[in-house]
This record gives C-alpha cells, sequence and structure tokens, in this order.
C-alpha cells in the first residue's frame, strides 16, 4: 500500500487471502478503518490501524474510481506471511511492481513477481519504491544482484575507514525500460535500490527526492534489558555517492499533490518509461 494523502492505496492484492475474499481491488483507497479517518496519520501509522485491531474483523471504507459512494466492506484478519514485493501488468505490456519493505522475504517474492510479469509478456518495467522504510541490505542486494549488470552494489565505511563491498556477478542485467517510481519516504535500503540503478543508469528515477538515509545502524541490548541503536557506518553507492541527509534527486521530478485526484507520479512513471529505448 501506499498512503496518498488521507487516503491508503491498495498498490494491489493477492489471490485468496482476506482482501480479496472481501472484495477489495487493486488501486481501491481506504479512506476510514473502523470508521476512523487516516487524516494526520503516517504511512506506517494507518497500516498500524489495521494490523493492531484486536478485533478478529476489521471494517474499510473504501472509494473506487466509477462508485459514486464509498463501499464499506469488512475483512476477516489472519495470519499470512508479509507480502512485500508484488506485481501486475498494466496497459501496453508495462509490468508494475511495488516494493513496500527490504526483508527477508523481499528477494523470493521479487523474483517470483518479475518472473511472473516476463511470462504475461512484459516489455517495460516500473518498480514503485515510494513509502519504502528501507530495511536490509542484504535484502535489498539479493533483489538488485537479478537486475543489475556485474559489479559494485553499495559499500560501507565505519569511522576507522574499513569498507565492505556487495557485489553482483551481472549474470541477468535487466534488458527492458525501467523507471523507479520514488518519494520523500523511500529510504536507507530502498535508497541504495534507487541509488545503483541511476549510477548504473539502468532505469529513470521518476517522482521526489528521497529521504536521504544513508546509514548503517545496528540494536544492541543493554544489561538492564534496554536496546540502544547505534550508527556503526555510512553507506555509499556504486560511485561513491554519500546521500546521508541529501537523499537522491529523482532524474524526472514531479509531485503528488494532497488534493490529486489520481496518481500522477504513475501517470509520469507511465509516460516515460513508454519514451525509453529498450536495451535489448
Amino acid at each position: 500500500m501506499t498512503l496518498d494523502g488521507d487516503k491508503l492505496q491498495v498498490t494491489g492484492v493477492q489471490d485468496d487471502t482476506p482482501a480479496a475474499k472481501a472484495g477489495i481491488q487493486a488501486d481501491d483507497r481506504i479512506v476510514k478503518i473502523d470508521g476512523q479517518t487516516l487524516e494526520g496519520l503516517s504511512l506506517n501509522d494507518a497500516v498500524g490501524l489495521l494490523k493492531n485491531s484486536e478485533n478478529d474483523t476489521v471494517t474499510l471504507s473504501i472509494e473506487r474510481e466509477g462508485e459514486a459512494d464509498l463501499i464499506e466492506t469488512e475483512v476477516t484478519k489472519e495470519k499470512l506471511a508479509a507480502i512485500v514485493a508484488d506485481g501486475k501488468m498494466l496497459d501496453d505490456k508495462i509490468g508494475y511492481l511495488a516494493i513496500s519493505e527490504f526483508t527477508g522475504l523481499t528477494s523470493e517474492q521479487f523474483q517470483k513477481a518479475y518472473q511472473s510479469l516476463q511470462d504475461q509478456g512484459m516489455e517495460r518495467l516500473i518498480i514503485d519504491l515510494r513509502g519504502n522504510p528501507g530495511g536490509l541490505v542484504t535484502a535489498v542486494c539479493d533483489t538488485l544482484r537479478q537486475i543489475l549488470p556485474e559489479g559494485l552494489i553499495v559499500y560501507t565505511e565505519d569511522k576507522n575507514g574499513k569498507r565492505e563491498e556487495y557485489t553482483c556477478d551481472g549474470d541477468t542485467p535487466i534488458s527492458i525500460p525501467l523507471v523507479v517510481l520514488v518519494n520523500e519516504n523511500t529510504a536507507s535500503a530502498a535508497e541504495i535500490f534507487t541509488g545503483a540503478v541511476k549510477d548504473y543508469g539502468i532505469g529513470t528515477i521518476v517522482g521526489t527526492t528521497t529521504f536521504g538515509k544513508g546509514i548503517v545502524q545496528n540494536t544492541f541490548q543493554l544489561s538492564d534489558g534496554s536496546v540502544v541503536k547505534l550508527t556503526i557506518a555510512h553507506y555509499y553507492t556504486p560511485l561513491g555517492n554519500d546521500i546521508h541527509k541529501v537523499g537522491i534527486t529523482p532524474d524526472v521530478e514531479v509531485e503528488l499533490p494532497d488534493d490529486a485526484t489520481s496518481d500522477v507520479q504513475l501517470e509520469k512513471a507511465l509516460e516515460v518509461v513508454k519514451g525509453l529505448e529498450s536495451a535489448e
């Protein structure tokens, strides 16, 4: 899901899940959760309303294109493996693949979604990292190895200058036009993804400047049971760019206004990807 103003936009629905059974569709916009509006909430807080309800069901008020009135639907909560990478085919043989976070599940889910889109005849691809807060360095590197050419993915340096490199063997470089969608909430590992795509020139970055978290942090448990999070290194893009507190500026800048009636960033991404030349 992505946060669009005060609404949660559904980017995709997996078959045979509670959402699918409740009739929720891709591009639906959730405007209320159990009667509570999402005004003023962050993406994490809004998603938290869905996850943290103590009830066995959650009632959603949904806005759907072509429907004059809100749709009320009740979703039964079930424990499922988190969907962090999911894709669908758009018109003109354009694939759309959204990655919400980089976890231990991301690489495998990306591979399955990417392969499914290829099997359906995908000729161009949009990867949506908007609202992706990051996650594991290993997870984003495993994901990038599926599309990058041979070379450096990212490297880290600690305060003593000790350098650690993550590389790609380049066995399956992407050869179709690619656009990566980002916004101000694209952070950390998602910026590693964005930076690698931009530095290698294998895709066009569309959206707004990313968050700017270019540090690696670890958590350490103290003897009293409390936990402290410490910065242990900075990371750098393949070309040596330090994006901490700076972010990554997109190649094509486009804002998503709070009062937008459509996803103008995705519309621009579609326009851009259609104009790109294939490397094949």
